[in-house]
């Protein structure tokens, strides 16, 4: 029987049994063990959404030695945002930042730049997790020091079966119950992407809510303009 979603904002998880390990993010995972007990400064990237910040939350839990901050691109000035993370993070043997996706500002940068330093200058280890491509760091004095990092890459699931895990996943963070047959739909017609898929299941998910009816096959291609989108690419 397919579960519909309950009337309530459902909090955002970040158990670690609801991580998907899937073989594009096993050298990450494999390099990220490393460094918790050797320690160093380590730049963790992704091609695409990876679920890296799901991920940190889920070492944090299982590390207490371990400080997490969101760098959530609020403008500030750099010397208040590093002010404001090293609160966070000197308890902490081990440190990590997480930012969001892209260029970051200036001043963000500039307090990356410093915390980098701070971390060298009292001897912790340092992790960030950044999705950016080298020619999008800024400014040239953070530049210079995330081009010295050893790099650790995150890369989308390798197979379907790798990939209908981690919708399963999303969907029962949403507590619906996804029909194979949607997923399959999805798989077949959307590009294999974890952020198209799991866009996919969100707006979904939105407009089964707002309807209040179950998800099937035909209204999800329905909602998710799949015919149109077949007739465009043909």
């Amino acid at each position: 029987m397919q579960q519909q979603r309950l009337k309530f904002n459902i909090p955002v998880s970040y158990e670690y049994g609801n991580w998907i390990r899937h073989s594009g993010v096993e050298n990450g995972c494999s390099r990220i063990a490393l460094w918790l007990i050797q320690g160093g400064v380590l730049w963790l990237n992704s091609d695409g959404m990876a679920g890296k910040t799901h991920f940190l939350h889920a070492l944090k839990q299982e590390h207490p030695h371990v400080g997490l901050v969101i760098a959530d691109g609020a403008e500030e000035p750099s010397v208040r945002l590093v002010e404001g993370w090293l609160k966070q993070l000197e308890p902490f043997a081990c440190w990590m930042v997480d930012l969001p996706a892209g260029p970051t500002s200036r001043t963000c940068g500039l307090a990356l730049f410093h915390l980098i330093e701070r971390a060298r200058e009292m001897n912790r280890s340092l992790l960030i997790s950044w999705r950016c491509g080298d020619d999008e760091l800024a400014p040239a004095e953070l530049s210079s020091r995330m081009r010295m990092m050893e790099q650790a890459m995150m890369l989308p699931p390798s197979s379907d079966q790798e990939m209908k895990r981690i919708i399963y996943s999303v969907a029962e963070e949403l507590q619906w119950d996804v029909k194979e047959s949607v997923v399959s739909l999805m798989l077949s017609r959307l590009p294999r992407t974890i952020a198209d898929q799991v866009d996919a299941l969100k707006q979904l998910d939105s407009a089964a809510l707002e309807e209040r009816r179950r998800i099937t096959q035909a209204w999800a291609k329905e909602k998710l303009n799949l015919d149109r989108a077949k007739e465009s690419a043909g």
